[in-house]
């Protein structure tokens, strides 16, 4: 794990796996997939959590409604991959 600190009620989901394909896609094409592939994410895992946090813990899953990951903040940690960054209020479910 990269060594960073997460400030404030923030919270970083890992980005569910994506199986590769061999077909070439541009940017655009790319994105509009990600985006209607996150309608389908219903369970994703915290990754880590900011010094205030006090409603999950890394390894929680959790729901995040679809309208706040479309407009999520993505961020890609050295050695860590892509990671999803969202409040502790976005949150509406845990398990």
């Amino acid at each position: 794990m990269s060594n960073f600190k997460i400030r404030g009620k923030r919270i970083l989901l890992s980005k569910p796996h994506k199986e590769k394909s061999s077909i070439e896609l541009t940017a655009p094409q790319q994105a509009e997939i990600d985006a209607e592939l996150m309608k389908k994410w219903t369970t994703l895992e915290v990754f880590a959590i900011g010094e205030e946090v006090t409603a999950v813990k890394p390894g929680d899953k959790v729901y995040i409604p679809t309208f706040i990951l479309q407009s999520a903040e993505i961020i890609e940690l050295d050695g860590d991959g892509i990671k999803i960054m969202v409040g502790e209020q976005d949150v509406a479910i845990i398990w």
